[in-house]
């Protein structure tokens, strides 16, 4: 069972978000209480995907996108799929 939550992306309902669908993502509830310990979060308004991002203490400058439910995202492009160097 999947239980997830409406997480007030843009800004977050500490800072006066609103209940508005475009500044909504779901989130899981651990992830969801990140807000409450300095992570923040944006929205890619061109491919409505949530980031999460680090308190500046934590953040390594790794990839803010969660990919667990696009494992493909994580490939490499396979030989001859076309591009520059075909």
């Amino acid at each position: 069972i999947c239980q997830c939550q409406a997480h007030h992306a843009e800004p977050s309902w500490n800072n006066g978000g609103l209940t508005d669908a475009p500044t909504l993502a779901l989130g899981c509830g651990p992830d969801n209480r990140l807000a409450e310990m300095g992570w923040t979060t944006s929205i890619d308004h061109d491919t409505g995907r949530v980031h999460w991002h680090p308190p500046p203490l934590m953040d390594t400058g790794g990839d803010t996108l969660n990919h667990h439910f696009h494992p493909e995202e994580l490939l490499p492009p396979e030989e001859g799929a076309g591009g520059a160097n075909c």
